[in-house]
């Protein structure tokens, strides 16, 4: 079953990447709001900090969104440093109008200390609260000469527009980002429940297909013993009974879970069923938890290696034994007289094939085409990397290794 992947890019970062652009594009359009009075008005009219603070609130307000929008999100720092300079500027902006202006249109600040109670009602966390009540209390003591001159009302009624748009702000982004984390872990335990059932349908598969490899080898032989076709060849029935013990050696101790690796499953009937098993009469095998998920060209061409491997054994080691060994990358060393070891990591996998036959000088001796082909190649071309080392009178290794 096939098992399907979680988007790259998850809900909550989605919105927070939305959530973020909203609040810019806000921002820009409140401090646009200011721009036709002095057009209307002429600059004059203004004194020169009212001009200068503005820029630099704007362009404070640029670096300040556009560090969000690369991040995906408004962090705590930069969330301070906006609601400081908002201070700073509805203090000195507002302090510079005359009181009869101060709480009116004609003061910049208004729009952006709104949008300043607006992010950090959406960012500030729990401490949302106290910063909207910083922004708002700057608003009213930058403006407070206002509450001498008919202009009150607007006073109240901004500081109230502030706090109302900053509670509405608070509630809907926090809702959303509530809906946008709740969607991620609802789409986290879906995957997750079809990988369980992909790994459980892959189990009951395995166990299928080794109970077949199971009837056609061990049960066969118990059969054949059963019904006395071995009573004239004892011998015939003790070889066949070392091959399937090998061959259930390699099941039991490959795989992980109850459920035999498919490598160790495809290794043991190679060795089992491998044709000079009359010159190669012992094989040892040890394999320890091998990867279950190996792709199948994979297995394919490191099974194939390791049997083009015990050919040359059979055929140039003047031996009658070697050792295949097969383990999760990570896992025991290389060699001969390598036992079972911990698990490995990564998902790799380690095949050696040892022998402690005649050898060979690599630097007398070039390695032909069955070596050269079956083995390095065949196994590189499936990603992975093979050597081949020997000495005189000390044995040959060959060692195939691959990893994801």
């Amino acid at each position: 079953m096939p098992v399907k992947i979680a988007p790259s890019v998850s809900a909550r970062e989605r919105t927070q990447r939305m959530v973020v652009r909203a609040l810019a594009w806000l921002r820009a359009a409140q401090f646009a709001l200011w721009l036709w009075l002095p057009v209307l008005d002429g600059p004059g009219r203004y004194p020169p900090q009212v001009f200068v603070c503005y820029v630099l609130a704007a362009l404070w307000s640029a670096l300040f969104f556009g560090v969000g929008i690369r991040q995906h999100a408004l962090t705590p720092p930069w969330l301070t440093a906006d609601v400081v300079l908002a201070v700073a500027y509805a203090v000195v902006v507002s302090r510079s109008y005359p009181a009869v202006e101060a709480a009116s249109i004609t003061n910049w600040v208004i729009p952006p200390l709104c949008g300043v109670a607006v992010t950090a009602a959406i960012y500030a966390g729990r401490l949302r609260a106290v910063a909207v009540g910083v922004v708002v209390g700057a608003w009213l003591l930058g403006a407070w000469p206002a509450t001498r001159t008919p202009s009150v009302q607007e006073l109240f009624s901004n500081a109230a527009m502030m706090a109302l748009f900053a509670g509405v702000a608070g509630v809907t982004g926090t809702l959303l980002l509530r809906a946008a984390r709740e969607a991620d872990e609802a789409a986290d335990r879906a995957v997750d429940a079809e990988r369980k059932e992909a790994a459980a349908t892959a189990r009951d598969a395995e166990r299928d297909h080794q109970f077949t490899q199971l009837h056609d080898t061990v049960l066969h032989t118990l059969e054949g013993i059963a019904r006395g076709r071995f009573d004239n060849d004892p011998e015939g029935a003790r070889s066949r009974c070392s091959l399937d013990a090998e061959f259930l050696r390699g099941l039991i101790t490959s795989g992980t879970d109850g459920v035999p690796a498919e490598l160790g499953a495809a290794l043991s009937r190679m060795v089992r069923d491998h044709p000079d098993r009359e010159t190669l009469k012992r094989v040892n095998t040890v394999f320890d938890r091998l990867p279950p998920d190996l792709p199948p060209g994979v297995v394919e061409a490191l099974t194939g290696a390791a049997r083009e491997a015990l050919n040359n054994v059979a055929k140039h080691a003047r031996t009658d034994e070697a050792w295949l060994t097969a383990s999760a990358e990570g896992a025991g060393e290389t060699g001969g007289d390598r036992g079972a070891g911990g698990g490995g990591g990564g998902g790799g996998v380690r095949v050696t094939v040892v022998d402690r036959g005649v050898g060979f000088d690599p630097g007398a001796r070039p390695m032909g085409l069955g070596v050269n082909h079956s083995i390095l190649k065949r196994v590189a071309d499936a990603g992975g990397r093979a050597t081949v080392t020997g000495a005189p009178g000390e044995g040959t290794i060959v060692e195939m290794t691959w990893t994801p």
